[in-house]
Order: C-alpha cells, then structure tokens, then sequence
C-alpha cells in the first residue's frame, strides 16, 4: 500500500521532510520553501487523507511503526537519500519522531514546531483506546453539535480559552473535515512514544533537536516540550510571537534570520 505522496521543492544542498498538521497538506511547508529553499531541498509529505491522498484513502487504515519506517525507506531508496534532516508540526510532529525513532542514524536534524505526541492527550488516548471508544469517537465526530455546545459552554465559564473553542469549531464545521479527523485520529493511533526512549535515543546519537513553540498557543502550549528539552543537552527550545496555526510561517522567518 503506497501511503507516501509528496512534492519536491527547493535547490539546497541538503534534503529535509516536512510533515504538516492534521487538515493541512503539503502547500503548508511553502514559507520554507520560500525563505529556506537554498538551504534545503524540501519534501513536502500530504498525510493519509490529506491534500492528494483525500480521495484515494477514504477508510481507516492500521498504520504502525514498521509500515512507516518502510514507508520511508522506499522513498529514500527512490530518490537516492541517504542523510536527511527533518521537520514536523503539530500532528506531523508524530510523523517526525518516528522517522527519526525508524531511522536515527540516518537524521542530521530534527525541528519540532508545536509538536503533537510529547505528552499523552487524555481525550485523544480515550477516543482510539479500544473498538467501544473508537465507536463513541465515530459518533461525536459525526454527530458534534453536542461538542460545538460543550466547547461553548466551556467559554463562556472560561474552562476553554476561545482559541481552543475556535479550533473545535473550525475542524468540526463540514462533512469533509469531520471525515479527515476521524480517519486521522483512529489510523494513526500508534503513533505513540515512550519519553524515556525518547530521551534515550536522542541522547545516544547526540541529534541536535530544535523546538519552536507558540508563545500563545492554547494547543501546545510552551511548557509541554519540558519533559524532553530538560533532559537532552542537545535540545533547543525557542518560543516565538505566534499562536498554534502559523507555526510553520514564523518558524521559516525565525530561521531565515539566523545563520545556515
């Protein structure tokens, strides 16, 4: 099964995949493109059931680990890639680690912007849990007004920052976007980590590890990289003057700035 789709931009010297957040594609990486492209020739990945691959993947599938390490090994193989750095934001950060978990001797680097999958999220740990709360899940998703509501209420007695609200709502408010979350959510649901192996393998190979967080992001708030950048000396950490959705965009210029 071929879940690997892409585009190749850029004429830098060293290659580097992308990986974009959950109801993106992989148009989500052309600010890197744009400002990075002769530091980096860019594979921009869609997702399963993102940008070209909407179409041709419309059920869930059982995707680990192994399935993607081979995944990415036959790309590799294709284009003739040996070393790599790479990048993932929010839900592709998920993506990110586990190429690098795949594959570590193979990474220069890694950046993390907002990434998913550090720490557990109980609402997402209980939505894929098993097949009587994937069921649940299934119904929520396709049935929301009751989460459209709770969100509102939650507002409202300022248990729900309105960013959080408006997020809810943004990926919940048509047919499509409640199909991809679902499909997303239940088929990458062993994308999981062990901070302790984590923390072990980084540290092993010495990868030098860039996070670039939100200073208001209610999403993934700066403060929940902690429990990797404390424990691997060669993790940064930067917080920059953005919210969760344009991560990507002030990531690109952050870096611009800096020197190759």
């Amino acid at each position: 099964m071929q879940l690997v789709t892409y585009t190749k931009s850029g004429n830098g010297p060293e290659p580097l995949l992308a990986f974009h957040g959950i109801g993106q594609d992989h148009t989500a990486y052309e600010p890197w493109v744009k400002l990075l492209g002769d530091r980096y020739t860019i594979y921009a990945f869609d997702l399963p059931f993102h940008g070209m691959n909407t179409k041709r993947q419309v059920h869930p599938i059982t995707l680990d680990k192994t399935q993607w390490k081979q995944q990415i090994s036959d790309f590799l193989k294709k284009e003739g890639i040996v070393r790599f750095s790479v990048v993932g934001f929010s839900m592709g950060g998920r993506f990110a680690l586990t190429t690098v978990e795949m594959l570590p001797d193979q990474v220069n680097k890694l950046y993390l912007l907002a990434p998913d999958g550090i720490l557990k999220n109980p609402y997402y740990t209980f939505a894929v849990r098993n097949r009587l709360t994937r069921r649940i899940f299934k119904y929520v998703t396709f049935n929301p007004s009751l989460v459209m509501k709770w969100t509102g209420v939650g507002e409202r007695m300022k248990i729900i920052h309105p960013s959080m609200s408006r997020f809810v709502h943004w990926m919940l408010d048509s047919p499509e976007k409640r199909k991809r979350i679902f499909l997303s959510w239940v088929s990458f649901r062993h994308f999981h980590f062990s901070l302790p192996s984590l923390i072990t393998l980084f540290n092993r190979h010495a990868l030098p590890i860039q996070f670039y967080m939100g200073e208001f992001d209610r999403m993934m708030p700066p403060d929940s990289v902690l429990p990797l950048t404390t424990k691997i000396p060669t993790a940064q950490r930067f917080i920059l003057n953005s919210g969760h959705n344009h991560m990507i965009e002030k990531t690109a210029e952050f870096l611009a700035q800096q020197n190759p």
